[in-house]
């Protein structure tokens, strides 16, 4: 068997460490692009990640439809139940009234400008709230005075897709608007109020039924 020298043996060592050092760098190098792809495919194709539905912004179609009754418990007054059918107002312009009975309820008044519910058959407003309601925006709630004046309130659009569950069923794409004094009112197309809740979170008037 043939010996080699001391120095010899160095020599190589030394010519052979940086093919080894470099080939080592290459895997590495290699492995970690590897696991950096497979994040980046991961994370963009993955057919378990959600991706979240633009919010639609909301500028007409909360009047409640005629031919219909409405159930509210509690209603509009109090705490009891009260029942109101939808009709066409022929003396206001895109407008329905939600009457208990004759000349007795409320009246949707609605454009593209705004979304009003007043007292029937009076200048008694409670709201009258500007389009369009995009979400996390704030929009005015105009209050028309005797004086024949406005005062205006900010109202917070903080959902316009929102689902909201009642005993008149599940509506979907719901605004909730938050006023400065912490209630809401739940608005679903079609319907117009579905829920209004004061600033503990309370209920205090709700949809039950439609028919």
């Amino acid at each position: 068997m043939k010996k080699w020298s001391f120095t010899t043996l160095l020599i190589i060592l030394l010519t052979l460490l940086p093919i080894s050092q470099i080939q080592w760098n290459t895997e590495a190098e290699a492995s970690q692009t590897s696991k950096v792809n497979n994040e980046v495919i991961s994370n963009s194709a993955s057919p378990n990640k959600t991706v979240k539905e633009k919010a639609p912004v909301s500028n007409t179609g909360f009047m409640p439809k005629v031919n219909r009754s409405y159930t509210y418990k509690p209603s509009f007054e109090d705490a009891g139940q009260k029942t109101y059918t939808a009709s066409k107002n022929k003396s206001i312009e895109n407008s329905v009234e939600l009457l208990e009975e004759d000349y007795i309820g409320y009246t949707y008044i609605e454009d593209q400008q705004q979304l009003a519910l007043g007292v029937a058959y009076s200048d008694i407003f409670f709201f009258s709230l500007s389009y369009p309601m995009k979400e996390k925006s704030t929009i005015t709630d105009t209050n028309y005075l005797y004086d024949g004046t406005t005062e205006t309130t900010p109202v917070y659009v903080e959902s316009t897709n929102a689902t909201v569950k009642t005993k008149a069923g599940t509506f979907r794409n719901v605004v909730v608007l938050k006023y400065p004094n912490g209630s809401k009112i739940y608005l679903a197309k079609d319907h117009g109020i579905i829920r209004i809740t004061d600033f503990e979170g309370n209920i205090t008037t709700e949809l039950i039924s439609v028919k």
